[in-house]
């Protein structure tokens, strides 16, 4: 339970910085999820205008950081994947996604997490 909690911690975190970074007006993150077989689907979506895509496959790996040096340390998605992948055998992947809210198109990154039900 904590170690999911901390996942969405730093998940809601980034977007948070990316919202501020980007100077969005209009802030938005939509998080869902379902139920589809035996795995928990878990989704978090902001507007934050997406990742760029020279950077997006790189942003598991330790130590990377599009932030200021004293803002963030590059760990936060690290130890993301590690609990979710290592620690509770599920998965993560993130993509650059449109999607309409209130009648308006927007555009950010989705993370998608699939968690096994045991």
């Amino acid at each position: 339970y904590n170690e999911l909690n901390q996942c969405f911690m730093n998940l809601y975190n980034n977007s948070k910085d990316a919202l501020l970074a980007n100077d969005i007006e209009n802030k938005i993150i939509k998080i869902s999820s379902y139920k589809k077989d035996d795995l928990l689907i878990i989704k978090v979506q902001d507007n934050a205008r997406g990742i760029p895509d020279d950077i997006i496959s790189k942003v598991f790996e330790p130590y990377f950081t599009t932030k200021h040096q004293n803002q963030g340390t590059g760990l936060g998605l690290n130890m993301t994947y590690r609990l979710i992948v290592e620690g509770m055998k599920g998965s993560i992947h993130v993509e650059n996604k449109e999607f309409m809210y209130e009648n308006e198109n927007y555009i950010g990154a989705l993370f998608v997490i699939e968690l096994p039900l045991f």
